[in-house]
């Protein structure tokens, strides 16, 4: 069988406060292989972009990954200066805004050269494998792109930049976070499948609130409070939800009527969406959600 790409084990991820530990994340557990691409879908603060951050060793200052286990193609993934000269070669980021994360001093010519230098080109070849890099991405006057500044691109095109900078790489491992902020419905659709064209072989890890990016990936994992309330197959997940959360995040969509999850009760329960779940029952308040699978692996008291 074969060794996933990516096996992540949370444990808790946990950030220090004056006084107290805050647990942010709880028992997150996953794997990519080769080719697959996984989805993590939830809302704002459902610990989506703290799991991604992990991964590349990058959690903000106060906050660490308390226990759990990380394994890169098999073995415990580096930490330090190792892990560090692994991003951009062999785990390879795509933000969400390609305005932010571009340096606005440096042209698109200086930024891409110091990308390809990391994998051995020499000078003379770099400026042909550029262009050839932003010709992959959708540009016809890539020779163009290269003279200008981060500030002088459009969102959908400076994004692109970031994923021919990602080219620049011997990608293993994928991580976008939200990467199709801020495009329109085609420019979203048109940048999946950028990705999954440019990057066949390696393992994709997509952060997105976005269902229909999600619906192009090959799982799903819904995430709220930190903890996972379901997960498997995309088109199975979205089609037919069995936890209520992932329900009312399918009945929040305009298509389906904009439908709200308001406040139902006061109080706090195991399951984070208890609060808000029309179908809680005393036993959420007390217990842990029990695991559930008819093929599918989904967490809850409710059914």
């Amino acid at each position: 069988m074969e060794t996933p790409i990516l096996q992540y084990d949370s444990g808790v991820i946990a950030a220090k406060l004056d006084r107290t530990e805050k647990e942010l994340v709880h028992k997150v557990s996953f794997h990519i292989s080769c080719g697959e691409s996984l989805t993590l879908i939830g809302e704002t603060g459902s610990g989506k972009t703290l799991i991604a951050q992990s991964v590349m060793g990058v959690l903000p200052g106060n906050v660490k990954l308390v226990s759990g286990e990380i394994l890169f193609c098999g073995k415990a993934l580096a930490k330090g200066k190792k892990l560090r000269s692994m991003l951009g070669r062999e785990i390879v980021y795509i933000p969400q805004n390609g305005h932010e994360f571009l340096d606005p001093s440096r042209s698109i010519r200086r930024q891409m050269f110091d990308s390809i230098a990391k994998l051995g080109i020499a000078a003379p070849q770099r400026e042909a494998f550029a262009r050839k890099k932003l010709a992959q991405v959708g540009f016809t006057q890539p020779e163009v792109i290269l003279e200008q500044y981060p500030f002088q691109l459009s969102g959908g095109m400076a994004q692109r930049v970031t994923i021919a900078l990602a080219l620049c790489s011997k990608a293993k491992l994928l991580i976008a976070d939200e990467p199709t902020n801020g495009l329109d419905q085609d420019s979203k659709q048109q940048t999946m499948s950028l990705l999954n064209d440019l990057f066949p072989d390696a393992a994709k890890l997509i952060i997105t609130h976005d269902i229909s990016v999600a619906a192009t990936c090959d799982r799903i994992l819904v995430l709220c409070g930190g903890r996972m309330l379901e997960t498997g197959i995309s088109s199975e997940v979205l089609t037919a939800p069995h936890h209520p959360y992932t329900k009312a995040l399918l009945g929040a969509l305009v298509e389906n009527g904009m439908r709200e999850t308001p406040a139902l009760r006061t109080e706090t329960g195991f399951c984070p969406f208890y609060r808000r779940c029309p179908s809680a029952r005393d036993r959420c308040r007390t217990e842990m959600p029990p695991r559930k699978n008819n093929g599918r692996e989904w967490w809850c008291c409710a059914e």
